[in-house]
């Protein structure tokens, strides 16, 4: 990524990372937290959801929700469609967790 990641992202990411954690294989956790330690917030993000996706794993409405605000940001980017047709699948098989009811 030729820009720097704000915070905002940086944490997107950490959260998408730590969500789809349990179903890294080594090798995932090697790339994804690389990844990340190299200021990779795209690339981090894209491989966990990956990973989640093919592990059909449920992933928070509020967190795709919040993935795709990020990644309106991403227009034009070469990984843009890639991430966004993983969100699209992702959500159309039904793997997400629904919103969480706030205590009235």
């Amino acid at each position: 990524m030729s820009r720097s990641s704000t915070k905002a992202e940086v944490e997107l990411a950490w959260t998408v990372v730590n969500t789809a954690s349990s179903s890294f294989t080594a090798s995932d956790r090697t790339l994804i937290y690389a990844a990340l330690g190299a200021g990779e917030t795209c690339c981090a993000i894209e491989s966990a959801l990956a990973v989640a996706a093919r592990a059909r794993q449920p992933l928070p409405v509020e967190l795709l929700d919040a993935l795709t605000t990020w990644l309106d940001m991403y227009i034009g980017h070469h990984s843009e469609p890639r991430i966004r047709g993983l969100l699209q699948c992702y959500t159309q098989r039904g793997h997400v967790h629904p919103r969480r009811r706030r205590p009235s």
